[in-house]
């Protein structure tokens, strides 16, 4: 019977976060060709203001792109999940 450490359940739930991140800005550019991540980084950031979720978890995607006139797009994607680290909370694409 495989055992399975804490750790590795970790690592698990942070790479099917990665992934929805991904997903999620992805599916915010309406699938455009050449879609790439180029970096990645996981945060836990505190928010002092917000009575529903003080601390949260960001992703943020360095991405790379073709717009629609073929032209290469570079652009930061922020995704933030619940501290529960399973759902959306809201994502946004920025200029880098």
């Amino acid at each position: 019977m495989p055992m399975f450490s804490g750790c590795e359940n970790h690592r698990f739930d942070s790479d099917k976060r990665q992934i929805i991140a991904k997903n999620e800005i992805e599916n915010k550019l309406q699938r455009p060709h050449g879609f790439d991540v180029t970096t990645f980084r996981e945060d836990t950031i505190y928010i002092q203001n917000d009575s529903n979720f003080k601390k949260q978890i960001r992703y943020s995607l360095d991405i790379e792109y073709l717009d629609s006139n073929k032209v290469l797009q570079k652009k930061k994607g922020i995704v933030m999940f619940a501290p529960d680290g399973q759902s959306v909370i809201n994502s946004k694409i920025t200029d880098r």
